[in-house]
């Protein structure tokens, strides 16, 4: 009968092992991060300055060979130079004039690459190569590429985090900078952008192991499957367009001026995006861990292996999303 090949798989008890570890470290690190994502501020900010620090060790521990302790400090002082390049370029504004106001959602107005840390970061990975026979121009020009993507995508957390705060602000001047709304409605974008991802991931695989048949791309990812890809894109474009509708229709827009109820179609826009970018996130992600030969990045979380297993989606889906408000903002500003 054609129907069988839509009958839900069976699960073996290594499966169903797998699915409850995977449920509990997902709830447990749930319970750790989303307080601090809606406290916002410097919380977020210490937040993502932990997880750099970890996901950089794991770029630089993935290769599994003995390097110079040196080159895991160079790699970190550089990642978190591109990380928090924002706080260097709008300090001495500050210090210039003392009566402004200085704010983190001022300081991540917007993405920042700076050309001297590229340099500087490129400068010390080759040198390392110099002194490190076991780290290869190989070695030097993969992490330097993964410290960038990652670190961006780091960075794109604190932007979409501080945006609504920095919208609202510049609508409302007078406004103090600490009231409810810098701390748990500004939250609701990161939340948004979250929800899809993570529901992309949710949805492709639990669709994947009930319904995958056809796979995607054995060489990088075995376990996906076109069922579950397309799962994923409906889990997410569910939800995060359902979140967003609902926050703007109940007069909470997830940035003010772009993200609201007049500009429904944008939410539209940006819900069909995200599952194509964060699937597209953990391919990249993966065919690395396929290049090492390595299952996980690390073993921080239990079922889902390190922080960079569990971010990979994350990256891709918060730097399409800090380039679409971008983008949004240009142009809004040139059609005024």
């Amino acid at each position: 009968m054609r129907n069988n090949e839509f009958q839900p798989n069976e699960l073996s008890k290594e499966t169903k092992a797998s699915m409850k570890t995977r449920i509990i470290s997902a709830v447990v690190g749930a319970i750790i991060v989303v307080p601090l994502l809606f406290l916002g501020d410097f919380f977020i900010f210490g937040l993502v300055g932990v997880a750099v620090i970890i996901a950089t060790y794991e770029i630089v521990h993935c290769a599994k060979k003995k390097y110079n302790p040196a080159l895991y400090i160079v790699a970190i002082i550089l990642a978190l130079l591109m990380t928090y390049w924002p706080i260097i370029v709008t300090w001495p504004e500050f210090f210039k004039d003392p009566s402004t106001t200085w704010s983190l959602f001022a300081a991540f107005n917007r993405l920042y690459i700076s050309v001297i840390v590229l340099a500087l970061g490129a400068f010390g990975l080759f040198f390392m190569v110099i002194i490190d026979k076991g780290f290869t121009v190989r070695d030097a020009c993969f992490m330097f590429t993964m410290i960038m993507i990652t670190t961006l995508g780091f960075q794109a957390v604190l932007y979409v985090r501080y945006l609504p705060s920095y919208q609202y602000h510049l609508s409302s001047p007078d406004v103090p900078y600490f009231n409810m709304y810098d701390n748990l409605e500004s939250a609701l974008l990161i939340i948004y952008i979250l929800l899809g991802t993570f529901m992309t991931d949710i949805g492709a695989y639990f669709i994947g192991i009930f319904f995958g048949k056809h796979k995607m791309n054995p060489r990088i990812s075995p376990k996906k499957t076109w069922e579950g890809f397309v799962g994923g894109i409906v889990f997410s474009f569910v939800f995060s367009f359902g979140f967003g509708m609902i926050m703007c229709a109940s007069k909470h827009p997830l940035v003010i001026g772009i993200l609201d109820f007049e500009h429904w179609y944008l939410i539209l826009g940006l819900s069909f995006i995200l599952p194509f970018v964060s699937t597209l996130g953990d391919f990249v992600f993966s065919s690395a861990k396929r290049h090492f030969e390595i299952k996980d990045f690390g073993n921080i979380m239990p079922g889902h292996g390190g922080v960079l297993d569990r971010v990979d989606s994350v990256i891709f889906s918060m730097i399409t999303s800090a380039i679409f408000l971008e983008m949004i903002s240009y142009w809004s500003v040139f059609v005024k």
